[in-house]
């Protein structure tokens, strides 16, 4: 894996003799065994605050305590993973792992060891506080690069891009955690060139650190991305974008203008833009000279901050598809949380009594009150308690995804062989994601299982005896059924592939977006489960439909 770093004290900082308050720490660690190089990377930066005490205080300790809070997590665990390297002969846990390496590099331990290290770093520049009587505080952008995602959680306006040279993108993952940025979201503001010279325009609403007497622990906002041979990460504190030094000028041409668009241009002219961030990096002939372009463009500019830069690619992983990579901004901040999950059913659930109904498959019974999901790892919520919660179910090797639950906003990050299907009294047995429900006929303990091929595709298989419908496009269904369960049918006199014209399919393919459900789709808000590729995906479903209610139902298909 290629990367480079460098942090210059901007012009402006230099003719003032002022200090860099910016902190950078990388570590990248790489084995390489047969034809399998593979790399995991640790990418953090902090911007000091500027006009408190001590600002670059906070960002080396930030910066050097999460790297090594994340190093301690998955140098062992994350990295010596013999199975990556088509070792198969060796059946022990590797020595310098831990009794389960495959679940160190999984989308949600990753991100809880983001969330644990910031809250650390967090107290000890609290510490510090204390000691001198100041508020020192820093944002910070993390990212841990692994298996062709990168994992990243953010506070504060420092930034992280990607530039796809295929596709000659650039795409902001991040958003500022800015005065600006919330004036807008509210509507008080409605021009975002205006917003870059706001007065306001480098207040931020969100710190590592601070006053001593703040709360232990951070808002640390999350998201998750592919990333592919074509792309470049780049790291970035503020002063790369906001080099020019007389936002007052700009504001009073702002006021003042009778020409607006005019106005506006002569402000992007002041800004570093994505296109030029772009055109710099790949016109470079390596990330070194990349990261000293930029550096240089912006002081160019003004060079108003100091600045911090990380480039970063990998070149071994896989190349980017024929269409752009969808990637965003997230829009949700998450807490760590330990407790269970609780899934409210769909509208209609909480009817006393169970209706059923019978399908060519044996037929599903309604949920009753009440549906609960529980299962091993930690949870993410909001803190508001609206928001996803983020929730690993099941441990073991990467790629992970994701699938959601109609009616409740929890997010259930899964890997090959999670089972789904009804908590058993006691919890022994249960499956990894388990449904608290009124009929034991409606839902079995271990209904269906999510696995996923040596090709990367992830597939829906149906082990119980009653069935699966999953939707296969345009209101048509599919029913799943195991041959355990068609052998149980015709053991009592009903022959399932005779009814089907066929034999009954034990799994299909899944495709983003695409519900399954263990009740036949024709009832009224049946409990329903949908899937996607990635947490980031669920994050974003606003194309699908969060249940079966309202969409046309036109037949099965077998």
């Amino acid at each position: 894996m290629e990367h480079a770093s460098t942090i210059d004290i901007g012009a402006r900082k230099q003719r003032r003799d002022g200090i860099n308050e910016d902190g950078i720490a990388t570590a990248v660690f790489e084995n390489q065994h047969r034809q399998t190089e593979r790399p995991v990377g640790i990418f953090v930066l902090g911007d000091g605050v500027g006009g408190e005490d001590c600002g670059d205080v906070a960002a080396f300790l930030a910066t050097t305590v999460v790297r090594k809070w994340l190093t301690d997590a998955l140098l062992g665990p994350g990295t010596d993973v013999p199975e990556r390297f088509g070792i198969d002969s060796y059946d022990p846990t590797p020595p310098t792992a831990d009794a389960d390496p495959n679940g160190a590099v999984s989308e949600g331990k990753i991100k809880t060891a983001i969330q644990e290290g910031i809250d650390a770093a967090h107290q000890h520049i609290q510490e510090f506080a204390q000691s001198i009587g100041g508020r020192p505080a820093t944002t910070l952008v993390v990212g841990v690069y692994v298996d062709g995602h990168l994992h990243y959680g953010w506070v504060g306006d420092s930034r992280i891009y990607v530039i796809n040279e295929r596709h000659g993108e650039t795409k902001q993952l991040t958003r500022d955690h800015a005065v600006t940025n919330d004036l807008l979201e509210k509507g008080e503001i409605d021009d975002e060139v205006y917003a870059r010279i706001h007065p306001d325009a480098t207040a931020i609403t969100n710190v590592v650190g601070g006053s001593a007497h703040g709360q232990p622990s951070v808002d640390v906002e999350f998201g998750s991305t592919e990333i592919y041979r074509d792309d470049i990460i780049l790291f970035t504190s503020d002063g790369l974008v906001d080099a020019f030094p007389d936002n007052r000028s700009l504001r009073e041409t702002y006021q003042q203008a009778t020409d607006m668009d005019a106005a506006r241009e002569e402000i992007r002219e002041s800004l570093v833009t994505d296109d030029e961030i772009r055109d710099i990096v790949l016109g470079a002939d390596d990330l070194r000279e990349g990261v000293e372009q930029l550096v240089s463009f912006a002081n160019d500019r003004g060079g108003k901050d100091n600045l911090s830069l990380t480039l970063a690619r990998d070149r071994g992983t896989t190349p980017s598809p024929d269409s752009p990579p969808l990637r965003g901004a997230a829009t949700d901040t998450r807490e760590l949380t330990n407790q269970e999950t609780i899934i409210d059913p769909p509208e209609g659930a909480a009817e006393s009594g169970s209706a059923t109904d019978s399908g060519d498959s044996g037929g599903t019974t309604r949920a009753g009150s009440e549906a609960n999901a529980s299962s091993g790892g930690s949870s993410r919520s909001s803190g508001d308690g609206g928001t996803a919660k983020v929730v690993s179910a099941g441990e073991g090797d990467p790629p992970t995804a994701a699938v959601t639950i109609a009616g409740d906003e929890t997010i259930f990050e899964i890997v090959d062989g999670v089972t789904i299907g009804r908590t058993t009294e006691g919890g022994d047995g249960s499956p990894n994601i388990g449904l608290v429900v009124d009929d034991d006929a409606s839902v079995e303990p271990h209904h269906v299982r999510l696995e996923c091929d040596d090709d990367g595709y992830w597939q829906v298989r149906d082990i119980s005896a009653v069935g699966t419908f999953v939707e296969t496009g345009d209101g048509t269904w599919t029913v799943l059924l195991s041959s355990e369960g068609a052998d149980l049918h015709r053991e009592h006199g009903f022959d399932p592939s005779a009814a089907a014209d066929g034999d009954l399919e034990e799994t299909t393919r899944l495709e983003e977006g695409m519900a399954f459900t263990f009740e036949d789709p024709r009832k009224e808000d049946p409990i329903t489960f949908r899937f996607f590729s990635s947490v980031d995906h669920a994050q974003n479903r606003t194309r699908w439909s969060d249940s079966t209610d309202g969409r046309p139902f036109n037949g099965f298909s077998t």
